[in-house]
């Protein structure tokens, strides 16, 4: 009799455990379905980790997620951390989405300058399905359940020469769902190559690291992602035009092509759209900026309907400076014989002091320009030294240098202008005793 009770408490036991897998099962079954109304824009819809496609402020999505190329602010840290070689001031951004399966989708990013040891940035994104129906193998409802997605990103970017940044992004990624939780590690490494005429070139390879949530039925590994990105900003950077091309290295997926824009007017309204060619989804945003912060708001359209996108962006410490030589190229004793140095300086503290400083190649100094308080918006050079002498033809480097009442200072990259006589001027040597 008490065998027979042992045996009837083990089948009891075995069909406890059957049931729960069963249930475990349809859990995931509706939680792929999930993703694949929520996230059903194209060929990849409900892979794992998807949710970070829509990672960053309100200008990326915006612009229609494509921002490989263009990479700035916080959201380099989940497009390209190569751009966080060119952080300037220190920024938080914090953007809520309402999709429409009524889940949220949040984003909250900070990011550090290093100056000239680049930057640094920590983002996290949390996709929260609210409550969702579960169901039994007769597909009748028996409780609630809710699916939670977040990942933890740190980035890092530098500039190694000149013309190119590289950067890498750590992330750990979580998923818990009805109880059963399981995270995983990850990295990112990206690439940009900076041209002439504000043109740049951007690679990402997304989950080369790929993280694997491993839960008790199955294991969710992201799939790695190879991106190549070209941004362009002209009309004296108050449009930006960006192109992004996309493709999976690791499952089935077609080529994926996204497209975006963003104008300023006024310097201080943004205008921002773009269209995803694979999802035949079209992104509109607008932004207002009042200084260096900014209010947000962008809007996607597909054949599911509206997403609305509400972000703001905060600007504080630190200083954008910047100095562009126009022309990049010109003669002393040709038809353009200047080129007009353009200084930009946006910094909450009063500046006490700039110098602008350029040298030849060998590092040896040819001309120093220096003042007090707020550099003038452009200062010109014409080919001579601090004698007045002409200087031989090349590549010269500049740099602009200031500092504020607090001591703090900020240099400038590197940038080259170039003096070319067409002459027999090409072989003077330069004097700059």
């Amino acid at each position: 009799m008490i065998g027979l009770v042992d045996k009837l408490i083990d089948a009891k036991q075995d069909v406890r455990q059957v049931d729960k897998f069963i249930r475990r099962v349809f859990l995931i079954i509706i939680l792929l379905t999930y993703h694949l109304i929520n996230f059903a824009y194209g060929q990849d819809a409900g892979l794992p980790g998807a949710y970070l496609n829509y990672a960053g402020g309100p200008q990326v999505n915006g612009m229609g997620r494509a921002f490989v190329g263009l990479a700035e602010g916080t959201d380099a840290v989940a497009w390209n951390p190569a751009g966080l070689s060119l952080l300037r001031p220190n920024m938080i951004s914090l953007l809520h989405t309402e999709t429409v399966e009524q889940a949220k989708l949040d984003y909250v990013g900070y990011a550090q300058p290093l100056y000239r040891w680049g930057g640094l940035g920590l983002s996290y994104v949390r996709l929260d399905s609210g409550s969702l129906p579960e169901t039994n193998e007769l597909n009748q409802e028996v409780g609630r359940f809710r699916d939670l997605q977040q990942t933890w990103m740190l980035g890092y970017g530098f500039r190694p020469i000149r013309r190119v940044s590289l950067g890498t992004t750590l992330k750990l990624s979580e998923q818990r769902l009805s109880g059963a939780s399981a995270r995983g590690w990850g990295a990112d490494v990206g690439a940009l190559i900076h041209f002439k005429y504000g043109i740049r070139l951007g690679l990402r390879v997304q989950n080369l690291v790929a993280p694997a949530l491993k839960f008790d039925t199955a294991t969710d590994r992201f799939p790695r992602l190879i991106t190549g990105g070209l941004a362009a900003k002209v009309l004296n950077e108050n449009l930006a035009i960006t192109s992004d091309i996309e493709k999976a290295l690791d499952v089935s997926q077609k080529m994926r092509w996204r497209v975006g824009l963003e104008g300023t007017l006024w310097q201080a309204a943004k205008i921002r759209g773009g269209f995803d060619f694979n999802r035949k989804e079209f992104t509109f945003g607008l932004g207002y900026l009042w200084g260096r912060h900014g209010f947000d708001y962008a809007s996607s359209a597909n054949s599911i309907g509206l997403t609305h996108r509400i972000g703001i962006t905060y600007a504080f410490g630190g200083y954008a400076v910047s100095v562009q030589a126009r022309p990049e190229t010109f003669s002393p004793v040709g038809l353009q014989k200047r080129t007009a140095l353009g200084i930009q300086v946006n910094h909450t503290q009063r500046i006490h002091a700039w110098v602008l400083e350029i040298r030849s190649q060998n590092q040896d100094l040819v001309r120093s320009i220096r003042g007090s308080g707020q550099p003038p918006p452009e200062l010109v050079w014409d080919g001579t030294t601090e004698k007045g002498t002409m200087v031989a033809a090349g590549n010269y480097i500049y740099t602009l240098t200031v500092t504020d009442v607090e001591g703090k200072t900020e240099t400038t990259p590197p940038q080259i202008v170039r003096v070319d006589y067409g002459t027999p001027l090409d072989t003077l040597e330069l004097q700059t005793r």
